[in-house]
């Protein structure tokens, strides 16, 4: 296998590997979300004190009443029964502003009656007996809601009583909570959902690869008859250039200088008698 594949493919893995991670992540945000949910500040009393933290510096929501129960209205008084049942007095509450709640000094920090703000689209607070004047948003928990308090407090603590066993939520900390689970559940989901396809498309991509390209053919030196040297081309469906091509060996002979290379021969010089009787031929003609 082609180590350009290997690489792909490998990469194509850990990209799929933190896919996977990230819809786990995606997983356990959901399940955060569910447990704050279910995350009272105060559940099952008749009294309690709540710390409003304010970390704006422009008042917060402020609490949620919920009790055990449905509603009903039986008397018909066009009053919701199990608001009537309960009563709360508030013994201790911080100050207010109303930098964005519109109205927190008409209620002063204090409980009202609400079940589901603005029902009538008439912007009404109230426990009216009203088929749409219903929440039902803790209905697993066996809980409805019949009112809120401290809406635009600014930071202290809130104490009261009740004549009856009550749940609160502290819904500036619980909304805080409940979005970064959400934000972890955007992240983990689109986040790990993008990284597993990026990571099947990386691993086709090496799996491609594969049959696409093969590892580099070495090539051989071979030694021909004539003494040359001859290269052996790449195998057929490989990735290079094949190479062939005829060195020609040079042989290097030293030479040897001996002494009969170095030995003059005697010079004969030309011989007298032979010059004497040239000459006598000479004159005899």
């Amino acid at each position: 296998m082609d180590k350009r594949a290997k690489i792909t493919i490998f990469i194509g893995l850990g990209i799929l590997l933190m896919g996977v991670v990230g819809m786990i992540i995606g997983a356990a945000g959901i399940g955060g979300v569910e447990e704050e949910w279910n995350n009272f500040a105060l559940q099952d009393v008749t009294n309690g004190t709540v710390t409003i933290e304010d970390n704006d510096g422009i008042g917060d929501v402020g609490l949620t009443f919920w009790v055990k129960g449905e509603y009903l209205d039986d008397d018909e008084n066009g009053l919701w029964d199990v608001c009537e049942q309960v009563g709360i007095r508030v013994i201790e509450k911080p100050t207010v502003s109303e930098t964005w709640a519109t109205g927190a000094s008409e209620f002063n920090g204090d409980f009202y009656s609400e079940v589901l703000y603005d029902f009538d689209k008439e912007g009404t607070s109230s426990c009216e007996s009203d088929y749409r004047n219903k929440n039902n948003e803790r209905e697993a928990n066996g809980l409805v809601k019949i009112g809120r308090a401290c809406y635009g407090c600014l930071a202290g603590d809130f104490t009261f009583e009740s004549n009856e066993t009550v749940w609160v939520t502290y819904d500036d900390a619980l909304g805080e909570e409940i979005a970064g689970e959400v934000g972890l559940i955007v992240l983990g989901f689109l986040g790990g959902s993008g990284a597993l396809c990026c990571g099947v498309v990386v691993m086709l991509i090496g799996v491609i690869l594969i049959f696409t390209l093969n590892d580099d053919a070495p090539v051989q030196m071979q030694v021909a008859a004539d003494g040359s040297y001859v290269m052996n081309p790449a195998t057929e469906n490989t990735v290079g250039v094949g190479i062939n091509q005829s060195i020609p060996q040079v042989s290097m002979t030293p030479s040897v200088i001996t002494e009969e290379m170095t030995r003059a021969e005697p010079y004969q010089f030309p011989s007298t008698d032979e010059s004497v009787e040239t000459e006598e031929q000479t004159i005899a003609e």
